[in-house]
């Protein structure tokens, strides 16, 4: 027999995904879907029991090698062994708070001119304030329907991710993620997109449960990879009043540090959390820069 082509194909990239797997599994597998999906899970060499725990599943898996793995090209093999429509990524540390999230989060792609929509994150419970703050700023309650040359575009973008999304196969057959970026694929892909003339909608009510606990070194090297990204030309458009949006953001998140219950110990974390983001961006920006143009030196000197 054949493949049967489903509508929907969710796919999952997975190393270690730990005990809430099984739960996400759990919740893909509950939902009320005006359709047929599949779930896809490629796994680039776990060691716990995430293999196993798939496998008493009934999904498709396909494994890579660890040094294989690649935020675009990943994504990309999973658009290729997929056979639906439309393709779904989430990702293993996320989890949808209800059985509708997947038909909430694919019905604005009937819309012919939809090539993307970006479901909304909201924080565990127990996220640290700063990081809680950032899911609750940049991904607001109120649907958003993103055109190329928005105003107010660098916010926007902000809630566009790979973390919960849903793509039409056909455009991402022409667009494909780039192999090339360390990071932000997704807003890299987004980018094409928007100035190809499609259209990608926030939908706040596609929700999943989805942040870090990283420590302050982990923010600055996942910063620095942003850094990187963006010296590799994702050239993600921004506001034209940057700065001014970036001192709104960092009052905005003061304010609501000091109505924390506990401002005097998460005041100075916020500070020290800030700081290593900002300073992550600006060395991997200047790693970036200076890698390319070690590069260029190189080619030129080789002529």
């Amino acid at each position: 027999m054949g493949e049967i082509n489903m509508d929907v194909s969710i796919i999952i990239l997975s190393k270690n995904a730990g005990v809430s797997f099984a739960t996400l599994l759990q919740r893909l597998f509950s939902q009320k879907f005006d359709g047929s999906y599949e779930v896809l899970v490629i796994d680039s060499g776990s060691t716990d029991d995430t293999l196993e725990v798939a496998q008493g599943c009934p999904v498709k898996i396909a494994r890579i090698k660890p040094e294989e793995f690649h935020h675009g090209k990943t994504r990309n093999l999973g658009a290729e062994l997929s056979s639906g429509g439309i393709l779904v990524y989430i990702t293993q540390d996320a989890l949808p708070l209800n059985d509708n999230w997947l038909q909430k989060l694919t019905e604005d792609l009937n819309d012919i001119q939809v090539a993307m929509v970006v479901g909304r994150q909201i924080p565990w419970h127990d996220t640290k304030p700063p990081e809680k703050f950032f899911y609750l700023y940049y991904f607001p309650e109120h649907k958003i329907e993103v055109v190329s040359g928005a105003p107010d575009y660098y916010r926007d973008n902000m809630f566009i991710s790979n973390v919960n999304s849903a793509i039409k196969k056909d455009v991402w057959q022409q667009f494909k993620f780039s192999e090339n970026v360390v990071l932000a694929e997704d807003k890299e892909f987004a980018r094409r997109v928007l100035l190809a003339g499609w259209r990608i909608v926030y939908q706040p009510e596609a929700v999943v449960y989805h942040a870090h606990d990283f420590s302050l070194r982990a923010i600055f090297r996942r910063s620095m990879d942003s850094g990187i990204a963006l010296a590799q030309e994702v050239n993600v458009p921004r506001s034209r009043n940057w700065v001014i949006n970036r001192l709104g953001y960092f009052a905005s998140e003061a304010g609501y540090i000091m109505a924390n219950q506990r401002w005097w110990k998460w005041l100075p974390y916020s500070v020290a959390y800030e700081a290593s983001k900002l300073i992550g961006v600006m060395v991997g920006w200047l790693r970036g820069k200076f890698s390319k143009t070690f590069s260029y030196f190189n080619v030129v000197t080789r002529l």
